[in-house]
């Protein structure tokens, strides 16, 4: 209930909504234009700076998703070439997922494009010392 917040809260909470739902918009539109969900960008993300593979369990982890989810995201970027799923060398019934070369291409010419809507947006508005404040109130929001 609304009565329940402060002004500065509420200014506190819709400024995060707006800021949060502008960047959103724009991210997904980029993404679009290279046939990328926010997921699957996601997931092309993380196992580029992964550069030895990361297990399903794990990136499901990372990027807040459930198992079934990320098993379909995969499943649509292993079918464009993207990624390939390996054995786990540690564990017969785990996979180890990797970018494939069609991957590591396609990664690599849409994160110059994302890094500079991102600064465009968010970082280079935002000093440096409020940006470690922000990350790191965000951080403890993001905890479950």
């Amino acid at each position: 209930m609304v009565a329940d917040l402060s002004a500065g809260e509420l200014a506190a909470y819709f400024a995060l909504r707006a800021a949060g739902d502008r960047l959103q918009r724009a991210v997904t539109q980029q993404l679009r234009s290279y046939d990328l969900t926010e997921v699957q960008f996601s997931i092309l993300a993380q196992l580029g700076s992964a550069g030895d593979g990361i297990g399903m369990g794990q990136l499901a982890r990372a990027l807040v998703v459930t198992k079934s989810g990320l098993t379909y995201q995969v499943g649509q970027l292993e079918a464009r070439g993207l990624v390939a799923r390996h054995p786990d060398a540690n564990d017969d019934r785990a996979v180890q997922l990797h970018l494939t070369a069609g991957g590591k291409k396609l990664l690599a010419h849409v994160m110059p494009a994302h890094v500079a809507l991102v600064r465009e947006l968010f970082i280079d508005r935002v000093g440096p010392a409020d940006l470690a404040i922000i990350r790191d109130n965000l951080a403890q929001v993001a905890q479950d």
